[in-house]
């Protein structure tokens, strides 16, 4: 039997222990019952709400306030319980926000507690927002990776893939609604812009519209309008076009519309002057629409530029070879990067000319000076490169000959 008293014991007593036994014997008695206490303390709802500190098993900290509190296992559990049913307000605030099976966030600082509330609706509207902003495919909402994200963050269960486009289409539907009040009260011209896009992998061409208008605060806003899929380039096609969209949208009256300066912008322009006119009246534009048709001023300098750029297009081409050669294979960047190390020229990329980018070639020949000493070393040392400028090509224009491929021109 072992004493609980605080008195010296009797070195005579056969059940009477010295204070070092009574020590072992309070270990023993507590891994005696140890197997019960941790049953109990399963059971007990309070411990839901609370932690037993490691370093001293008789206190305990709230886990929604942090508070340090006493529970030695001989007194129970009774003013744990009337800490965070009655005087512990970050548990009353978080469940404020759990109790109608909202998804809650607390954070307690410096003895402030913040609620965040975030219901199921705006995560779902949130995780669409993404998908649309981030130009992630629908399936990415089923995906492994943001399932485990939400399962980690403790967030909902995610919707699937037919449900989000459902959102998306009635998001843009409303979107589309609440536009076209705020361009039916204004009563406003709009500036209209269109060029048709045709997509690199498929070859499908698109007409986007984009709508340009300053609203009541004064600010330019543009609205994208019109994504249509087009099956040719024709006049007609875009004289047909354009006027089905601005119906769509009840635009009535335009100011001006600008496109490039193509031939089929303006037969299509002159056709959709007549249509517009005969079907919303002669306040529909400005002048009966005389100066409707505005050609796009960039469209023109790169003309202009592209025109300049054949007084030396050999010069061009020799640059675009050489930058070709280097990025064909990994061993020919690798003996590129010895050279520019010799050369003490500093690193960075070759950009190669990309006809449907307006500014891909002056980037290519800005890159391409900062390498000339490298292109120069390897003239003089790589023999694979001067072989490369060797080969027979097949010739342009009415030329029936094969020439030799242009280059090395750039160290003139």
């Amino acid at each position: 039997m072992v004493s609980s008293s605080d008195d010296h014991d009797d070195p005579g007593g056969d059940e009477v222990h010295t204070p070092i036994s009574r020590n072992k014997g309070k270990r023993k008695k507590t891994e005696g019952f140890s197997s019960s206490r941790s049953e109990k303390k399963r059971t007990s709802k309070v411990w839901e709400h609370f932690t037993r500190m490691k370093e001293d098993n008789d206190r305990a900290v709230c886990n929604y306030c942090g508070k340090n509190m006493a529970c030695a296992t001989k007194s129970g559990t009774t003013s744990l319980k009337k800490h965070y049913t009655l005087a512990c307000k970050a548990y009353q605030a978080w469940l404020s926000v759990n109790k109608d099976n909202n998804q809650g966030a607390l954070d307690v600082e410096d003895g402030n507690v913040r609620v965040c509330k975030v219901y199921e609706s705006v995560f779902r509207e949130a995780t669409n927002e993404m998908m649309v902003v981030g130009e992630l495919a629908l399936s990415w909402v089923e995906s492994v990776v943001w399932k485990n994200f939400c399962n980690k963050t403790k967030l909902y269960v995610p919707h699937s893939r037919r449900t989000a486009t459902r959102d998306i289409v009635e998001t843009f539907v409303k979107k589309k609604e609440t536009m076209k009040k705020i361009i039916k009260e204004n009563n406003q011209r709009l500036s209209l812009t269109t060029d048709i896009w045709n997509a690199p992998h498929t070859g499908a061409s698109y007409m986007v519209i984009t709508a340009h208008f300053i609203d009541s605060s004064w600010h330019l806003r543009k609205l994208i309008i019109g994504f249509k899929n087009v099956y040719d380039h024709k006049g007609s096609t875009i004289s047909k076009v354009l006027p089905d969209c601005l119906e769509e949208w009840d635009i009535k009256r335009v100011y001006g519309i600008t496109v490039d300066n193509a031939t089929a912008n303006t037969s299509a322009l002159r056709r959709f002057t007549e249509v517009f006119i005969e079907k919303n009246g002669a306040d529909a534009l400005v002048l009966d629409g005389k100066f409707l048709h505005f050609r796009c001023a960039t469209h023109i300098f790169n003309l202009i530029v592209k025109e300049g750029l054949l007084e030396i297009e050999s010069s061009v081409n020799a640059i675009c070879n050489a930058i070709y050669f280097v990025r064909s294979s990994t061993q020919r960047q690798v003996s590129f990067e010895r050279h520019v190390e010799s050369g003490r020229v500093q690193r960075g990329s070759l950009p190669l000319d990309v006809k449907t980018r307006w500014n891909a070639t002056y980037l290519m020949l800005e890159q391409a000076l900062k390498f000339k000493l490298a292109f120069e070393k390897m003239e003089a040392e790589d023999k694979t490169y001067n072989d490369y400028f060797n080969e027979i090509v097949d010739g342009k224009n009415d030329l029936d000959h094969q020439v030799k491929r242009i280059g090395k021109l750039l160290i003139g």
